[in-house]
């Protein structure tokens, strides 16, 4: 049985890995009031380079994108490591979860 590392919960930008590895899926909650928070992973080990997902999270009262996702990439090759950015005004944030090997 094939298995997979986590990053466990993220509040904030990190490297999730630095070196080469396989994208498997992320989970994000919007953990915050107000305005949206952006997530993002980047094949590289900061915020540059190939940006390979986006997602945008919105305070539950908002009807126009989810406060919590799960989203599967398929095993996403990461060539120059993995870099989560979370980005957020004010008072809003995110927990983020990566999965990876």
């Amino acid at each position: 049985m094939s298995s997979c590392r986590s990053s466990g919960i993220k509040t904030a930008s990190s490297v999730i890995s630095s070196e080469r590895c396989k994208l498997i899926s992320v989970h994000a909650q919007y953990t915050g009031g107000g305005d949206s928070t952006f997530v993002k992973l980047y094949d590289n080990t900061s915020a540059s380079g190939k940006e390979l997902i986006r997602i945008v999270l919105n305070d539950p009262a908002s009807p126009t994108s989810p406060n919590c996702i799960e989203f599967d990439l398929h095993g996403v090759i990461c060539s120059n490591g993995l870099y989560l950015d979370i980005e957020s005004g004010g008072t809003t944030g995110a927990a983020v979860s990566v999965e990876f090997n």
